[in-house]
């Protein structure tokens, strides 16, 4: 009789110690993988989150699949920027445990102040882009709010947009718009001639295009910089009022320049 209880007193010791080394062997990981400042290898599918605009500055990286329900205290609300890879997204939130405000990324962020998101993320979900491989069940947990489409038709609206925005605006898109033409192509059929249009008609293409006197002697002064190597006078106003009016160019400044009496002489 004896004999038979120690053997079930082993036998439940045994069982605690493999639940223990259950339980230790899955809860310590959790800990130890708490994201931390730093300059770690960037993953294959995944983002990097950074303590500057434009991916400057320490960084902490999540492969696809982790979820941060809660960012540590010297990094709460303390992120500027994010750099995506691979065939991931982002769920940003404003509140620990995936709550209050939220937000998704399928793509690199440069500057989070743009966004309205900057030093306001309190927890993260990095998961697949909806359309883009990975975990099917899993991916269902992405598919909120993000706009029709997938895969090859969502990575070929984004090289319209981007396009469109180098030619027209010279620089990359916003977050905002990526997200508003690429839902125009994708879902109400935009061309790449469309989406120009429209930013053509931009107040920022506007502003940008739109000659003014202070633009004009600019234009001018690069011109005398780069032939004459030196300030422009009095003399330069006729070619400001050229660039103005008749809409001259750097390139054509500077031709009159080099027909000057000045850049001769400077030439002997």
């Amino acid at each position: 009789m004896q004999y038979r209880n120690a053997r079930a007193g082993q036998t439940a010791l045994a069982g605690m110690v493999v639940i223990f080394f259950v339980v230790f062997t899955f809860a310590v990981p959790s800990v130890w993988a708490q994201p931390r400042w730093g300059r770690p290898r960037v993953p294959r599918a995944g983002a990097c989150f950074y303590r500057d605009v434009d991916f400057r500055g320490e960084y902490f990286c999540a492969s696809e699949g982790d979820d941060i329900s809660s960012m540590p205290a010297d990094m709460n609300n303390k992120i500027s920027s994010i750099r995506t890879f691979g065939d991931a997204e982002v769920l940003v939130f404003q509140d620990v445990s995936y709550r209050g405000r939220s937000e998704r990324f399928d793509s690199s962020i440069r500057d989070l102040r743009a966004e309205g998101w900057n030093d306001r993320l309190s927890s993260i979900r990095v998961g697949p882009r909806f359309g883009g491989g990975g975990n099917r069940d899993r991916d269902d947990d992405y598919r909120s709010n993000r706009p029709v489409g997938g895969g090859r038709l969502d990575d070929e609206a984004d090289r319209i947009v981007r396009r469109a925005y180098q030619d027209m605006l010279n620089r990359d898109p916003d977050h905002s718009g990526l997200r508003e033409y690429r839902s125009r192509i994708i879902k109400d059929g935009w061309s790449e001639a469309q989406v120009r249009e429209a930013l053509r008609e931009s107040n920022e293409y506007r502003t940008a295009t739109t000659m003014s006197r202070g633009k004009a002697e600019d234009i001018v002064r690069r011109a005398y910089l780069s032939v004459l190597r030196r300030e422009p006078d009095s003399d330069s106003s006729g070619f400001v009022e050229k660039v103005l009016h008749d809409n001259w160019t750097q390139v054509e400044v500077e031709r009159e320049l080099l027909k000057s009496s000045e850049y001769r002489r400077g030439r002997r």
